[in-house]
């Protein structure tokens, strides 16, 4: 289908895969360049990139792997003594801020964005180092993509501020970017034109011509919508067996885990002897793999603790009114990509507790994900507000009677929200998702907004009685 045509795949890790055999196939008609967009992937060799990157340098001619590994020496090599160019970030900022700006797209990694979020293993970077690595990354993409001159930019994710970057050069010279964002419907992903900061329109129009024909034209997929209602169990069959479906953490798995984890450290550190080039341990941009090995046994510690009946902090839900807050898995793309304005969880349950009707409680669960990964003073601090109670993230197996017996949900950018417009419920979202085209979600643009949503809500005035057509036109679409 694609000839004649030169074509970057942009590469990271597990997602990198597809990209060698879809490349092996570009590569007949095509010429084809792989850019591995990690530092850390390319560096050291180890069981993880021995699979990708370095599988790539054996079998592709490296005249077409591109990587950032010199970035990253640079960048240890000068950080003691960086000196910032505001001249060129002045530049940066005029030519590629298109659809975030600058501060905003150092979200994009966990390296650049640790003040906000609580992964320990990354050591902390300063806003002079970040605005560094910022620039040696747009120097790289802007020479990448003027030497290649690609006609096509593929991806497969969303996430790492290099995307970012690529995206945002890739726009300013009229590139298309084609990347892939999750629909949160069963296992279908969507094209995306913008990493997933922006609605892409080809969507919109699409979902708004299917959600003209009638119901007759949607008569198959108004069945899968009432058959998804009827179901008693509504989490995604590609979270069975994943931590996501997690709802217990028995003494077993939390000794198995210490021991696993405490070989890997051990293995680890045997094999740093002999490696060429050696990466101080309090270096930016890459894991401190004492600090790593301390969270990672910490966390099961912590995840043992809140699952048992010791953690007060967790409480069962009561037959009382209540906005449903489920908590995201981060730092991830879902929140620092798509809605980076609104990474701070406490500050949105504070804003929720502030704009509930004086009867309502605010019930916040945890994701299954982060059981034991976020900091207890976190739910200390949110546990203070009167109408807010965490409830324990087991007592129901699966989010549908969560959803079910609310007045409605608040999520970032969480799957709850579509699963909620499936269940016909109210949503209120804060981030750009494929499932903001459907009418019985409500994006809000501020925290002063929810007030009135609430509102509205309470006075059974929420625009759509029965959204059935709008989620089978979603699905269509």
């Amino acid at each position: 289908m694609i000839k004649n045509k030169t074509i970057i795949l942009v590469c990271k890790e597990t997602f990198s895969f597809p990209f060698y055999f879809l490349g092996k196939e570009l590569e007949k008609n095509n010429e084809v360049h792989y850019f591995f967009i990690t530092h850390a992937e390319t560096i050291i060799k180890n069981h993880f990139n021995k699979k990708t990157y370095f599988y790539f340098k054996k079998k592709i001619d490296n005249k077409y792997i591109h990587d950032t590994s010199e970035l990253a020496i640079k960048f240890i090599e000068n950080r003691k003594n960086i000196k910032i160019d505001f001249n060129r970030l002045k530049e940066i900022e005029k030519k590629y801020t298109y659809f975030n700006n600058l501060n905003c797209q150092l979200l994009s990694s966990q390296f650049t964005s640790t003040a906000h979020h609580d992964n320990i293993f990354f050591p902390s970077t300063t806003y002079e180092e970040n605005l560094y690595w910022l620039t040696l990354n747009y120097n790289k993409a802007e020479n990448l993509l003027e030497n290649i001159k690609p006609d096509y930019i593929f991806d497969l994710d969303i996430a790492e501020i290099q995307r970012t970057i690529i995206n945002e050069v890739a726009y300013y010279k009229k590139i298309p970017y084609i990347s892939q964002d999750h629909s949160r419907y069963k296992s279908y992903n969507l094209p995306c034109f913008s990493i997933g900061r922006n609605m892409d329109d080809y969507f919109i129009d699409a979902y708004n011509k299917n959600r003209n024909q009638g119901d007759i034209d949607l008569k198959k997929y108004i069945v899968e919508v009432e058959d998804y209602r009827a179901q008693p169990n509504i989490m995604p069959e590609i979270y069975k067996d994943d931590v996501t479906s997690s709802y217990n953490y028995s003494f077993k798995e939390l000794f198995k885990r210490i021991l696993v984890k405490t070989f890997i450290f051990i293995k680890q550190l045997y094999k740093s002897k002999g490696s060429e080039y050696k990466i101080p341990y309090n270096t930016p941009l890459f894991n401190n793999i004492y600090k790593r090995y301390f969270s990672s046994i910490s966390y099961p510690i912590k995840k043992f603790y809140l699952y048992s009946k010791f953690n007060k902090l967790f409480k069962a839900p009561e037959d009382e009114k209540y906005i449903y807050l489920p908590l995201h898995l981060v730092p991830e793309s879902s929140t620092f990509t798509k809605a980076p304005m609104y990474t701070n969880e406490a500050n949105l349950v504070e804003a929720i507790s502030k704009s509930l009707p004086i009867s309502w409680k605010l019930y916040v669960k945890e994701h299954q994900a982060m059981v034991g990964r976020r900091k207890i003073e976190f739910y200390k601090k949110i546990k203070k507000f009167h109408n807010v109670v965490i409830v324990k993230s087991n007592f129901y197996k699966d989010p549908k009677p969560w959803i079910e017996r609310s007045l409605g949900v608040v999520t970032i950018t969480g799957t709850t929200a579509f699963e909620a417009s499936m269940l016909n419920k109210p949503a209120i979202v804060f981030g750009n998702v494929f499932f903001n085209v459907i009418p019985g979600i409500k994006v809000a643009t501020c925290f002063e907004e929810l007030e009135n949503l609430f509102k509205i809500i309470e006075t059974g005035k929420w625009p759509t009685k029965d959204n059935t057509l709008d989620c089978a036109a979603y699905i269509k679409t």
